[in-house]
């Protein structure tokens, strides 16, 4: 084992470089763009709360939904091969499709957050059509390693 690490040799300026390059293509990816577009609009519409039951009953899981898509992106970036992706997808999917589906509870226990739902409606559907173009480009990677739970299998 130790051979193995005795070959290696790690370039200080060269790995700058490439994670300079890697964290200006996530930051410059129009979905990412988007998803930190939604974390503020998610944080503005929780902020405008003043029911303490809807601020408990939507707050904190609207928030952490918002951070984890920004999260999940990120790793799906860093990774580029499909399973990896695909894995940070379907998470996503998940937590997008949770604030979508907030909004209509939140519209049907308090009308007068109206003007934030519109706004978070309309940037999850912008966010739902960049997801399908980014998702597009995930079926194009190779494959690095084994789905052993058969989930993201392709033929």
């Amino acid at each position: 084992m130790s051979d193995y690490f005795d070959d290696f040799e790690y370039n200080d300026e060269e790995a700058e470089r490439e994670y300079s390059k890697e964290e200006n293509r996530k930051r410059n990816h129009p979905l990412y763009k988007q998803a930190k577009e939604i974390i503020q609009v998610v944080k503005a519409l929780v902020a405008s709360f003043k029911d303490e039951r809807i601020k408990d009953m939507y707050g904190s899981t609207m928030t952490e939904s918002a951070y984890i898509i920004e999260a999940k992106l990120s790793g799906a970036f860093a990774m580029n091969f499909y399973t990896g992706c695909m894995q940070n997808a379907a998470l996503i999917r998940e937590h997008a499709e949770y604030l979508r589906v907030s909004t209509s509870g939140l519209h049907m226990l308090d009308e007068s957050h109206t003007e934030y739902i519109v706004v978070l409606r309309e940037e999850m559907e912008k966010f739902r059509a960049l997801f399908i173009e980014w998702v597009k480009e995930i079926r194009e990677m190779d494959d690095v390693m084994e789905d052993e739970w058969g989930l993201f299998i392709r033929n």
